[in-house]
This record gives structure tokens, C-alpha cells and sequence, in this order.
């Protein structure tokens, strides 16, 4: 009985991905994930399509390579699967020519040591790395589904402001976490965001630079001099060679918020060193009129060429964005992301709107009149106030007369 990964004898190339696995005992043919014929347990033998020598191969023993996902600067990530778990996975390999490059190896493990550090949602998770008995250098990622933000503009062209601000805000919970330990991404662009439906997660530490302890400053990784990063999402000062800090990165965020809101980066040019010069000397291109201007204003201050002039830190924007999001603004006549009144600042909230009937008797009818204070009726006590402090003297003379008198004329008639 084959399983759900048998192929039949009717697959066609398309449908092996161009790889096949074919026994020599019943002559089928299979996925080149299996190792061995599910009907009578022939060890199976692979054809490949793809010139790439590690598709369908186990690596390090553990996890076996399935097809390529894509390709960057250090090496190729491939889904793979976990044999011990049967967890499925992405796995980057260095390229050969780079793993016996001293620096790149470095900087390939440093990468892995902030990955694990980096434990957060919106930071994609590592599980394991190493180095197989033939050299192989790999790190081992939980496997993201979901399109990357550049495929996401590239489908919409422009997205709408909420939704801009939705996945902005969980890009700044995953700078603050990685800033809140001293390490800077340096390569924040829209090919290292994945959107999901509810999650938004960053990748690629690969350019990642740890401020607390880097070893490149002893062992020369980054070369002075060196420019790293994405040119249409470099900061000022990344580009000028100063060394980057948190800043940078809010610099690359408010890029991809622009990107976000206009369609295209703020700063485009057909050579780099265009580009680059864009990012020093030039203003910050006008976002479109429907973009709120509260949202406006925080794009422009991290956009801003002076790092100092920028939000301090990842927290301060999730505030700010936050505040977008919800409505709030200096003042009350600023257009906001959703449409409900607002009061201003401080303010009691309004009181319930009166009915119409009884509107139209307020309108029309005459004004209260204002209370009379009338008599109190004549045969109630009228209580008198308490006589001034300044008249007790002559109210207690009064009294001693009085009482003088009333004993004089008692000894005057005797008994």
C-alpha cells in the first residue's frame, strides 16, 4: 500500500518537481523524499533534475534537504525535514566558496548566536546549527509561510494606511527586542519581512551587529571602509562609515513605511552611488495626500538624516504609531485612521445625543425661570443668624444688669 508521497507511473516532471525517486524492483516511481519503496522496501534509487548536489540528500545525519527556497549573498535556504520529529524546516548552507573564508564563517556563527538570543514572535526562530564532517556550515529556522512585504507591494502596489501601520508596529516589537540587547539588524529591507495572516516576522540576522560584544572589531569581518547593508535602505550615517546604532535601523524602518504607503522606496536612482547620495543631501519625497498627516510626520522624522533628530528608540515609534492607529493627535482637526468622533485631550466625554422630540421641545419652549426665594410662613420659628462676635460684650453687660436688678428688688420687698 503506497503512502500520500507515492507518485505514480503517470507523474509527469512538473509534478516531481523535477526529481524523481524510481525503484528497480517494481519499477515505480516515488517522491524523492522516500528513502525506500513503500511496497516492497527497495532502497530507492534518485534522479536529479536540479544541478544542486545537496536536493533530496540527508544532512548532518538529521534532516533531509527537499528543494531550494532561494538564494542571498552568504549561501541557499532550503526546506528541509527534521527526521527525528518529522518537523518541517529551512535550513541556510553557506556557499562552499565562502565556508573556508575565516570572516564569513565568523560572521555566519555570530548570526547564529543572535538568532537564539533573539527569542520573540516577530523574529523568526532558530533550532539548530553547525558543521557536517564534509564542512558544510548551517543553521537550522522553523520554516514561514506567507508571502515576504516585497511581494505584498509588489501585488498591491500601495497598501492602506491601517494596514501599513498593522505590520509597522510588529516590526518595531521585534527592533525593540533586538535592541533592547544591543544589536543592531543593519539589514532591515522587505525581502527579511514575512507577512502572515496574524504574524509579522523578521529574518536574515545575517548582517546583524552585536554593540555589546562584536568580535569583528577584533578580528576584521567588517572591513573599514566597508558599506553594509541595502543601499534603498540605508541610513546616512551607515553609509558616511559611522558606526550604526538602534537609530539606523528606524532609519531602514521608516524607508519600508514609505514603501509601504507610496509604492516605491523614497529614494530610487539607477547606480548605487545615486542612490547612496540621494539618502545624504536629498528631502524626503511627498507621501500621497490620503496618507493622515500624523502618519506623515512620524515617516519624515525617521527619515530624518541626523539620527539625533529621529525617535530614540523602537518603543517610542510603537507608541506613536499606536496613537495613529487609535485616532489621537495634537488636535482635533487632524484627518485619523478611523472615522468616530473625538474629543480633545483631557476632556469629559460627550453626553449622550438627546432625542429628536425632545430637541424640538427644548428649541421652542421658554427658558426656566430663575428660582424666587420666598418669606418663610409666620408660624414657623424663624431662626435668627448668631449675633456678631463684636456684640457679645454688650449682650453679656445687658444680662449681669438685668440679673443686679432682679436681686435688688428681692431684698427690697423682703419676705
Amino acid at each position: 500500500m503506497r503512502d500520500d508521497r507515492t507518485i505514480g507511473d503517470d507523474a509527469t516532471e512538473e509534478d516531481l518537481g523535477g526529481d524523481e525517486a524510481y525503484c528497480p524492483a517494481c519499477g515505480h516511481a516515488f517522491s524523492p523524499m522516500l528513502e525506500r519503496c513503500p511496497d516492497d522496501g527497495t532502497r530507492l534509487i534518485v534522479w536529479r533534475a536540479s544541478a544542486d548536489p545537496l536536493i533530496a540528500t540527508i544532512l548532518d545525519e538529521r534532516y533531509r534537504i527537499v528543494r531550494p527556497l532561494g538564494s542571498g549573498g552568504m549561501g541557499t535556504v532550503y526546506e528541509a525535514v527534521q527526521l527525528s520529529i518529522e518537523r518541517t524546516v529551512a535550513i541556510k548552507v553557506v556557499r562552499d566558496e565562502l565556508a573556508s573564508d575565516r570572516s564569513t564563517v565568523k560572521r555566519f556563527l555570530r548570526e547564529a548566536r543572535l538568532l537564539v538570543q533573539l527569542n520573540h514572535h516577530n523574529i523568526v526562530a532558530v533550532y539548530d546549527c553547525g558543521q557536517t564532517a564534509e564542512g558544510i556550515l548551517f543553521l537550522v529556522m522553523e520554516l514561514l509561510r506567507g508571502p515576504t512585504l516585497a511581494t505584498l507591494i509588489a501585488r498591491a502596489h500601495r497598501l492602506p494606511a491601517v494596514r501599513a501601520c498593522e505590520i509597522a508596529l510588529q516590526l518595531c516589537d521585534a527592533l525593540a527586542a533586538a535592541h533592547d540587547r544591543n544589536i543592531v539588524h543593519r539589514d532591515l529591507k522587505p525581502e527579511n519581512v514575512v507577512v502572515g495572516d496574524e504574524l509579522v516576522k523578521v529574518l536574515d540576522f545575517g548582517l546583524a551587529k552585536s554593540l555589546a560584544r562584536d568580535a569583528s572589531a577584533q578580528s576584521g569581518i567588517t572591513q573599514a571602509g566597508t558599506v553594509i547593508g541595502t543601499p534603498l535602505y540605508m541610513a546616512p550615517e551607515a553609509i558616511s562609515g559611522d558606526r550604526p546604532d538602534p537609530r539606523s535601523d528606524l532609519y531602514a524602518l521608516g524607508c519600508l513605511v514609505f514603501e509601504m504607503l507610496a509604492g516605491d522606496p523614497p529614494f530610487l536612482g539607477d547606480k548605487i552611488n545615486v542612490i547612496l547620495g540621494r539618502h545624504l543631501r536629498e528631502p524626503v519625497p511627498a507621501l500621497p495626500a490620503d496618507v493622515p498627516p500624523a502618519l506623515v510626520e512620524l515617516v519624515h522624522a525617521l527619515l530624518a538624516k541626523q539620527a539625533d533628530a529621529r525617535p530614540q528608540s523602537a518603543h517610542v515609534v510603537r507608541q506613536r504609531l499606536a496613537a495613529v492607529l487609535a485616532g489621537e493627535a495634537p488636535d482635533d482637526e487632524a484627518p485619523t485612521l478611523i472615522h468616530t468622533p473625538r474629543v480633545a485631550r483631557g476632556t469629559e466625554p460627550p453626553p449622550p445625543a438627546t432625542p429628536p422630540a425632545i430637541r424640538s421641545t427644548l428649541r421652542h419652549s421658554p427658558p426656566p425661570p430663575a428660582p424666587v426665594q420666598t418669606a418663610a410662613p409666620s408660624h414657623k420659628t424663624e431662626i435668627l443668624p448668631n449675633p456678631p462676635r463684636r456684640l457679645l460684650p454688650f449682650v453679656l453687660m445687658v444680662l449681669v444688669l438685668a440679673i443686679a436688678a432682679f436681686v435688688a428688688a428681692v431684698i427690697a420687698l423682703g419676705p
